[in-house]
């Protein structure tokens, strides 16, 4: 059938391609709906390449659970046929990549290399995508990735992978439904109404090839009936070959069907010949997985069993594909097999890291574990439950790890039952359950602690020290990861000591003690020696976190290498937190859209857990509410239902902090003091100097005859507090923190004052840059808009007294017709009224209104009630 209406996509790839022969190398994805035809635009595209450049083609197909990095390995099997070498069994997935990425690169002849239908994916192979696609400019490739855009969930991993992989050598073409002219031109002399037609199909390419094939005397409704019509003109044999095809997802080797079916030879050809197969090498494969589906629909069940059980017999004899095995054992409802499969199926794609197709495995095996053993029960259990911690499937892992605990407690196993209270305290804690997160890790350290001291006991003694150094109890996180790490040592496991070292530097760094970055680096160091790519994420990860409030430029370096490092090695669990921290690295250091955008990415995560989205939350808040931009409250709300009950000062310390900060904008001094109140509750027994020192600024601003030990607080915080804003503001300049410095500044004479709104108006900023200006004005500055007149110099904006009243609904954030209501006023005269407060304090919003009169005195907090009152007399 020809192709139409795909010009553009076509010259589009082809711009592509040069480009990748020329200068650096390009990464297109292809969307459209089922039936569109992605595969048929891009098949096309690739005839047209000239000699020389090799086309390897990769398919994902509709397993029951995806194959482990299947696409990936067609592609290197096809370079290895096309070069004359061997292939690469045995590689690991990192060798894998590599070695990829090498044949791919120049001097080698430029490649494109397709992937098929990446909605199927695994998560090894996504993660492929990832490697290639951040290296794509350092390749002679276009790597071309299709896909179905109507399939992708919010929450489908693909979604992350496509907005990761922007910029300028990656591009998204999509391919639509063809027009009424374009299905009137393919119906030409076929005697179908064309209008009919598109009515039917919507424009979809394989649907109307499929309705324009059909018997004139049908008008098939549906893809299902446009394909049925076709098989029923087969021959008997034909439809057989049709019909077991259509239970292999993908190709279906001809060596397969004549193992089952005998010489298939003739049958095959008719099938081909008729539309519905097509050969694909030494295979059979449908035209569109729509035809397959809705050929398989119409074999019986107990036909279509008995066909999965032959097929199964086949593949196991042949060595296939270990979820394919489980594919088709689990049709055939071989419990048998898939009880021997499907664990070792996992166990492979765990490996792999694609530990979504292994929680998807061990889940099979589950369904079906009633013939088991307790032990073997358990240990599945234990498995699936591990694999979902992996993936932050929380839900999930605590289901399968308290029916472990359950089995092992039966079973008197001391060690099960400790390694699953591990799992357990690690789901509470992400779940914010702080207090279950802790007694469940004790217990396992109780069990274990009746054992002889070994590997596991460290592992648990390095629990508890990272609960304690996530929570800031200093004394307890050092005196259990000093435990961990003499046993680690002592027995030679190095993820263990890698950790302890990780949680002992963190909590040094961030409490002000000494050798904190010094242990975090040998944390670093211990992991990239012995390629614990986990643990050296984790440490890059928390010198990251560490750094940024008190050493901002070292924290640039290590969040440099440390994206380079995880991107590298696909340690892509870790990658947000780092990205997240970033965020608010580029808000200390001034660069708020760039803050803005990184912690909007972050947050688009679909997969993110709420613990992770704090760091972006808080960081896109404060953008918010420095700029004077709407939101901010809502962003702070959902980071606030999630921190505080947890009453951990990692997570409530920060969203306490920026709670405060806009209250203190909005002049609510009441509420800025219970923020901070509250935020400094949970740092009571704790020490973590930034966070309490940015609370205990917030609450001294509140009640200035509050007495805060400066000892317990960062250097620039305590300048501040006692007054010093000189030293504060030199302080902060060294930590190349500008707003805080304007912030400091802001506190001090005219001309301290004027060099905070330089920066001030630099940034971008909009409340405080308000509150500045006008207390230049009450310090009678020139070059500041005039004074007021003499009639209105009680009121240093020269506001009338109906709009002091205003001002005061406006701080207690009433709307428009609100304010009418109250002061018996039409909505026009109102506005009127915000023009000319707006005008008055020079600002442009009535967020900015509000704390510019908080820092002209002109509205208190306290005062606010009595003039809203006064103003319905």
């Amino acid at each position: 059938m020809e192709l139409l209406e795909r010009q553009t996509q076509l010259e589009e790839l082809t711009r592509h391609v040069r480009e990748a022969g020329t200068n650096a190398g390009e990464i297109a994805f292809v969307g459209g709906e089922a039936g569109a035809g992605k595969s048929v635009l891009v098949e096309q595209f690739t005839r047209q390449a000239g000699r020389g450049v090799r086309v390897l083609w990769g398919h994902c197909d509709a397993l029951q659970t995806s194959r482990v990095l299947g696409p990936v390995t067609e592609v290197l099997a096809a370079l290895s046929a096309a070069s004359g070498t061997a292939g690469a069994p045995s590689l690991s997935r990192e060798q894998l990549f590599s070695r990829l990425l090498e044949r791919l690169s120049p001097p080698n002849p430029l490649s494109i290399v397709v992937l098929e239908d990446l909605h199927w994916a695994d998560e090894a192979t996504l993660d492929f995508v990832r490697f290639l696609g951040r290296r794509i400019q350092r390749t002679r490739c276009l790597l071309i990735v299709t896909y179905r855009d109507d399939e992708l969930t919010p929450a489908h991993p693909l979604r992350t992978v496509l907005g990761e992989l922007t910029g300028e050598h990656a591009a998204r073409l999509r391919v639509d439904a063809l027009s009424l002219a374009a299905v009137e031109q393919l119906a030409r002399g076929t005697g179908r109404d064309a209008r009919r037609v598109h009515e039917i199909t919507g424009g979809n390419p394989f649907f109307v090839r499929e309705v324009l094939s059909a018997p004139l005397d049908t008008v098939p409704e549906t893809v299902r009936d446009a394909v049925l019509a076709r098989l029923m003109q087969c021959s008997v044999a034909a439809r057989e070959v049709t019909e077991l095809v259509s239970l292999v997802p993908g190709k279906t080797e001809l060596s397969l069907a004549r193992a089952l079916l005998g010489d298939v030879g003739a049958a095959a050809d008719e099938a081909v010949t008729r539309g519905l197969l097509r050969y694909h090498d030494e295979a059979l494969a449908f035209r569109h997985e729509l035809g397959r589906l809705a050929v398989e629909s119409t074999i019986q069940r107990a036909r279509a069993q008995g066909l999965h059980q032959d097929i199964l017999r086949v593949l196991v004899e042949r060595g296939a594909d270990l979820s394919q095995l489980v594919h088709h054992a689990s049709h055939a409802q071989d419990v048998k097999a898939l009880l021997e499969y499907a664990p070792r199926a996992a166990q492979h794609a765990a490996h792999a890291g694609a530990h979504r197709e292994a929680v998807a495995h061990l889940a099979t095996a589950l369904r079906h574990a009633d013939s088991l053993s307790a032990p073997e029960r358990a240990r599945l259990l234990e498995s699936h439950a591990t694999e979902c911690d992996t993936t932050n499937q929380v839900s999930a892992c605590l289901e399968s790890a308290n029916q472990a605990l359950t089995l092992w407690r039966e079973l008197g196993d001391t060690a099960g039952q400790a390694r699953v209270l591990l799992l357990l305290g690690r789901q509470c804690w992400k779940s914010g359950e702080t207090t279950l997160a802790d007694g469940h890790v004790a217990e396992a350290i109780a069990l274990l602690e009746t054992l002889s001291p070994g590997r596991d006991l460290a592992a648990a003694y390095s629990a508890r020290s990272q609960l304690a150094m996530l929570g800031k109890r200093v004394a307890e996180a050092l005196e259990f990861g000093q435990r961990a790490l003499d046993l680690a040592v002592a027995s030679g496991d190095h993820a263990v000591q890698a950790h302890a070292l990780n949680n002992i530097g963190t909590t040094l760094l961030c409490s002000g003690g000494q050798g904190g970055i010094e242990k975090l680096e040998q944390s670093l160091a211990v992991s990239l020696e012995h390629n614990l790519q986990r643990h050296a994420g984790r440490a890059y990860a928390n010198l990251v976190a560490s750094l940024v409030p008190q050493r901002s430029r070292l924290a640039e370096r290590y969040l440099s290498e440390g994206t380079a490092y995880c991107e590298a090695h696909n340690v892509e669990e870790l990658l947000p937190f780092i990205r997240a921290w970033a965020a608010r690295l580029a808000l200390n250091q001034g660069h708020w859209e760039k803050a803005a955008r990184a912690a909007a990415r972050e947050l688009e995560r679909a997969d993110a857990l709420a613990w992770e989205r704090l760091p972006g939350l808080v960081a896109l808040a404060l953008v918010r509410a420095r700029r004077g931009d709407p939101g901010v409250e809502a962003i702070l709300d959902e980071a606030a239902r999630f921190a505080l009950p947890t009453r951990e000062l990692l997570r409530v310390g920060p969203v306490a902090a920026a709670r405060a900060e806009v209250a203190w904008y909005l002049g609510d001094l009441k509420r800025v003091a219970e923020e901070a109140a509250a935020g400094l509750e949970a740092a009571v027994g704790h020490r973590d100097p930034w966070i309490q020192g940015e609370l205990a600024y917030w609450r001294r601003r509140a009640d200035p005859a509050l007495q805060v030990d400066p000892e317990l607080v960062a250097e620039p915080y305590a300048l501040m507090i006692e007054g010093d804003w000189e030293g504060a503001a030199a302080a902060w300049q060294q930590l190349g923190m500008p707003y805080e410095r304007a912030l400091a500044l802001a506190d001090g004479p005219e001309e301290a004052l004027r060099e905070s709104l330089t920066i001030l108006e630099s940034l971008g900023a909009g409340p405080l840059t308000a509150i500045v200006r006008q207390r230049l004005r009450m310090a009678g500055a020139r070059g500041i808009p005039r004074g007021p007149r003499a009639s209105t110099r009680a009121n240093p904006a020269g506001l009338t007294s109906r709009e002091v009243q205003v001002l005061a609904l406006l701080v207690r954030g009433h709307t428009n017709s609100e304010l009418a209501n109250r002061l018996h006023l039409s909505t026009k005269t109102v506005e009127h009224h915000i023009s000319s407060i707006l005008e008055k304090l020079e600002v442009h919003s009535r967020t900015e209104a509000v704390a510019a009169a908080f820092g002209l005195g002109i509205v208190k907090a306290g005062a606010a009630g009595e003039a809203s009152g006064a103003g319905g007399r």
